[in-house]
């Protein structure tokens, strides 16, 4: 068999072509509000939940400077502010 130029396979043009399939709409992305919402569902700790994280926040102050006696109150009210700005901002 002679290879001629005439004889090569037939090239399909653009308008042979299938459409292509629609595309699927694609699922809305979460908003930063549903995140939002979880945060503000989150209860706020009770008032004995906070003395216990100021307890044991004052314990943890008083453990890095070796319960040296003297410092309690020091302890105690610099664990408050901790405590309330973690919280409260």
């Amino acid at each position: 068999m002679e290879f001629t130029p005439d004889s090569s396979p037939a090239k399909r043009s653009r308008a042979q072509h299938k459409p292509a399939a629609a595309k699927k709409p694609r699922a809305a992305r979460k908003s930063p509000t549903a995140t939002a919402a979880v945060v503000a569902a989150t209860p706020e700790p009770t008032p004995e939940d906070v003395g216990g994280m100021i307890a044991t926040a004052a314990y943890y102050l008083a453990a890095a400077r070796n319960f040296s006696p003297g410092h309690e109150l020091d302890d105690w009210l610099e664990a408050e502010r901790a405590v309330h700005a973690k919280l409260y901002g």
